[in-house]
């Protein structure tokens, strides 16, 4: 069979053709905007920034940093790129230029998914829903985090598929028996889009030094590359077989651009392992959590994939059908990847969702809105278009203007004290606050021979053995929760991290009883130092209990309060070194 290069189609009316459907763009660019700018701090933020800010200053340090648990241990940084990119915004832009150039890159993504659809044929009304569709989807996970580059180069991935596979969508495809289409077209493809199949490699070799995610990217990618490939062999046989060498290539060119980072295979491996081992105690590897409110928008989603596809005139394409069911398979699974399912649903649904919307003649009443001559009907839809843009716009700007450290989450107040008293020295701390603790008071060292260091922090496996992680865990959450313990199954003990290489300090949460019911088992060795209602910091009674030690507390210096913990700082809301005269109020943002 001769396959002749696709050529293009006729040019297809405007996207928008009139006022009305400007104002409907803009409306919905602005919406997507807004859920696409959380200002919330992440916890792991404070961290990326600094480790990125070491290695543009040092290079890439090779054992882990910050630490007295796993001093020398190796340290695979698989967010060197991400990390950088954190640095220099922040560093350049500052915290709000952070939160903008996040916005900037969730709505460019979703540029992308509505130039796509709109190639695909679909009308403005089911491009807007499926935008809004895709953007509450991904409000949750689009946070300043080297996540973010893994769904912008995922983003990429899907538009350039999209792009080299143009033709192909709907050829290996659910029959149509109801109206006697049960045979597929024959297959047309342009060679010279194939070629930017290349490009493939390129994209890889960034997302791999940026974010463990490529490994997901990666299989998605060889399992699209491998669907399409059974399409052509089933449609032009043994003369498919060039058109498959060049895809096996392509793949084995992208996995081969994966090792080029500055651990080689080694990357590979801890990946591997690191993976095939449990994590419940990250909530982000959980099962989502269908009953909670957070959810609606996941069961929306599903809720139109399953319509559309039951309800859609348009061919449905079996190898998107196929991978939107295995990534919503992962993303039942851990709700971490449910991006992976809500961006190929944008770049793939637009045509299917259009469909559904015709057959029930639903986009009538945008079109009888279009058309209204009446001036009082324009006035009014004008109105509220201007109304819409004015509630928008200040939503958004009240998102862009401050990165909020909420005093409620984050031990503020805690840190403060701990400046004001220049505590100092190996710190045991909860998990979320360790790298907030690192920038607070690692890089400033204000004594040389004590810097603060920390027990365990969010790089988790990548640089602490899993001993100190069970450890650490076992003190924070116990054993009543799910766990997983790698080093020794049987071997619970949450008093252990306590005298592991004679931490001084201890920073607890008040929100996990476990390790608060520890710190009173154990307050014959621990003096309680600070609380409020959300923090406890803990001393060794040796060194800030006894009034012949140098790091002595009086008890007049110290601070047991049930103090609420209300309002927001601005990131990173570092403590403030105060003067020996006065001592300034950290205020907090309204």
């Amino acid at each position: 069979m001769n396959v002749t290069p696709t050529t293009d189609v006729a040019p297809r009316p405007r996207l928008c053709r009139h006022w009305f459907d400007y104002g409907l763009l803009a409306a919905t660019l602005l919406c997507c905007a807004v859920a696409l700018s959380p200002a919330a701090a992440d916890p792991d933020l404070w961290g990326h920034v600094q480790y990125g800010r070491d290695a543009l200053a040092e290079g890439l340090a090779t054992t882990t940093t910050y630490s007295f648990t796993a001093e020398g241990y190796r340290w695979i940084n698989h967010e060197n790129l991400a990390e950088l990119f954190l640095a220099a915004v922040v560093d350049s832009l500052g915290p709000v230029g952070l939160l903008i150039v996040k916005c900037l890159l969730g709505t460019g993504l979703i540029g992308l998914i509505m130039v796509v659809a709109r190639k695909q044929g679909a009308n403005l009304l089911a491009i807007c829903l499926l935008a809004m569709l895709v953007a509450t989807n991904l409000t949750y996970f689009w946070c300043t985090r080297p996540q973010l580059l893994s769904y912008v180069y995922y983003a990429l991935l899907l538009m350039l598929l999209t792009y080299c596979f143009q033709g192909w969508a709907g050829h290996c495809r659910i029959p149509r028996l109801e109206q006697g289409q049960g045979e597929s077209p024959p297959l047309e493809y342009s060679p010279a889009r194939m070629q930017w199949l290349w490009a493939a490699p390129v994209l890889f070799f960034f997302w791999t030094n940026s974010h463990g995610g490529f490994v997901a990217g990666y299989c998605i990618f060889v399992a699209y590359l491998g669907l399409r490939g059974c399409e052509l062999l089933i449609d032009r046989r043994r003369a498919a077989l060039p058109q498959l060498g060049h895809f096996a290539m392509i793949a084995a060119a992208s996995g081969l651009a994966t090792l080029i980072n500055p651990y080689g295979p080694g990357l590979h491996g801890w990946l591997i392992q690191s993976l095939g081992m449990p994590r419940p105690e990250i909530l982000e590897w959980h099962a989502p959590d269908l009953t909670s409110t957070t959810m609606i928008p996941l069961w929306v989603i599903m809720f139109s994939w399953c319509a559309a596809m039951l309800l859609t005139r348009r061919s449905r394409d079996i190898t998107h059908l196929l991978i939107l069911t295995l990534t919503l398979w992962q993303t039942l699974s851990h709700v971490r990847h449910l991006p992976f399912f809500a961006i190929p649903f944008g770049f793939w649904m637009a045509p299917h969702i259009d469909s559904v919307l015709q057959r029930f003649r639903i986009g009538k009443h945008a079109d009888a809105l279009r058309t209204a001559g009446h001036p009082a009907w324009r006035v009014g839809i004008s109105g509220v278009f201007l109304l819409a843009f004015c509630l928008l716009s200040y939503k958004l700007q009240t998102r862009l203007a401050q990165m909020t450290v909420a005093r409620n989450e984050y031990p503020v107040s805690a840190f403060q004290f701990m400046a004001d008293n220049d505590l100092h020295g190996r710190l045991i701390v909860t998990y979320n606050w360790a790298q907030y603790a690192i920038a607070a008071f690692g890089p400033n060292r204000p004594h040389e021979d004590r810097p603060m260091l920390v027990s365990f922090d969010g790089r988790f496996r990548t640089c602490y053995p899993q001993e100190v992680v069970d450890m650490n865990f076992d003190f924070v959450l116990g054993d009543l929760v799910p766990r997983h313990r790698g080093s020794d199954p049987d071997g619970f003990d949450d008093e252990q991290v306590l005298e592991f290489r004679d931490p001084e300090l201890v920073l607890i949460s008040r929100l996990q009883p476990h390790s608060v019911n520890v710190m009173f088992r154990n307050q014959q060795r621990w003096a309680l130092l600070y609380q409020d209602r959300l923090a406890q910091v803990w001393g060794r009674r040796s060194a800030f209990d006894d009034p012949a030690s140098p790091r002595y507390l009086a008890p007049d210096h110290r601070h047991i309060t049930n103090d609420e913990q209300t309002g927001n700082v601005s990131w990173p809301a570092l403590p403030i070194r105060r003067s020996p005269v006065g001592r300034l109020a950290l205020v907090a943002a309204p």
